[in-house]
């Protein structure tokens, strides 16, 4: 008996889909294939996993780390993530020519935020600290104005008094309110402006953000090795809650980064910024719910009163 013959190759297949019909997607499927809505996506879990590392590495303080420890942790992890980024990209970072001392001032003060922050987390409640650093948004705003790098808009002026009057409630803490604590909180949001406007000036030299990331980072690492060195070396946690926070918080905010420097590829600066401003709610509600920091409802009408003016100075930015 002899074999059926092979239909011609343009034939149809009984059971293939018709032409022209591509097979449906699922809901996610179709969400995460739309590059906006992955940024978006990307940025939120981004600013979940920035909080989880405020959180976690004021824990791993209070397990006995010291703050040189977990900042050299992180430095190092960090600028092994990106190198392997590039290296996963088969790419070199870039470099641009005749600008070494403006790449350093940018790892002086990215270092210098650092160490403020992180050391403002020691004397006193995450909540409060990283709700004094995100007055940097405005910070650079009035920067940018005295350099005449952008004009100083109306908008600025009023979201800094509102931001200010948010924060003073905020602060309205029952115990004594550690000076030295705030005035770290307040440096790092200082330090972390000048980054970002010599940053903008490294990129408008051609510099990716990522090449500049990682430049960054390994200067931080050569840094904090010192300033560790100088505090007598490594002092770990002392239990093994401690060990989990402290290596929680390096993953964390190496997950962080990742995510935020791919949103950025996904979606334009001003759209991630926006997102990111959602950073301090999720540090508050995550040091409310697992570390029980008080936050009375005077402070939460602080809280969202600088959250609420920093969100409304970005959305007028993207107008003007």
């Amino acid at each position: 008996m002899n074999a059926p013959a092979d239909p011609p190759p343009d034939t149809p297949m009984a059971d293939a889909p018709p032409a022209g019909n591509p097979p449906r997607r699922s809901p996610a499927a179709r969400l995460l294939g739309d590059r906006a809505t992955l940024g978006y996506l990307l940025v939120a879990l981004s600013t979940v996993c920035f909080a989880a590392n405020n959180n976690l590495a004021k824990e791993s303080y209070q397990h006995g780390a010291s703050v040189d420890t977990v900042l050299v942790g992180r430095s190092w992890f960090l600028a092994l993530l990106l190198a392997l980024w590039f290296a996963a990209l088969r790419s070199r970072p870039s470099f641009p020519r005749g600008m070494g001392r403006w790449v350093l001032f940018a790892v002086m003060l990215f270092s210098l935020n650092g160490w403020a922050l992180m050391s403002a987390f020691d004397r006193m409640s995450v909540s409060l600290s990283i709700l004094i650093f995100y007055l940097f948004p405005f910070i650079v705003g009035l920067l940018a104005a005295a350099l005449r790098i952008e004009r100083l808009r109306p908008a600025m002026l009023v979201g800094l008094a509102v931001a200010f009057f948010g924060l003073f409630l905020a602060l309205d803490t029952e115990g004594e309110l550690d000076l030295l604590g705030v005035a770290l909180a307040a440096l790092s949001a200082l330090a972390i402006s000048g980054n970002i406007l010599v940053s903008g000036k490294l990129f408008r030299r051609g510099m990716s953000p990522v090449s500049l990331a990682l430049w960054v980072m390994i200067g931080a690492s050569v840094v904090f090795a010192i300033t560790l060195a100088s505090s007598g070396g490594f002092r770990w946690p002392d239990s093994g809650t401690g060990w989990w926070a402290y290596w929680g918080s390096v993953v964390f905010v190496g997950i962080a980064f990742i995510m935020f420097y791919a949103a950025l590829d996904l979606l334009r600066e001003s759209r991630t910024a926006l997102v990111m401003n959602l950073e301090p709610i999720a540090t508050i509600v995550m040091a409310v719910a697992l570390f029980g920091e008080a936050f009375g409802a005077t402070q939460w009408a602080g809280a969202v009163l600088v959250v609420l003016a920093i969100i409304g100075v970005t959305l007028a930015g993207r107008k003007a």
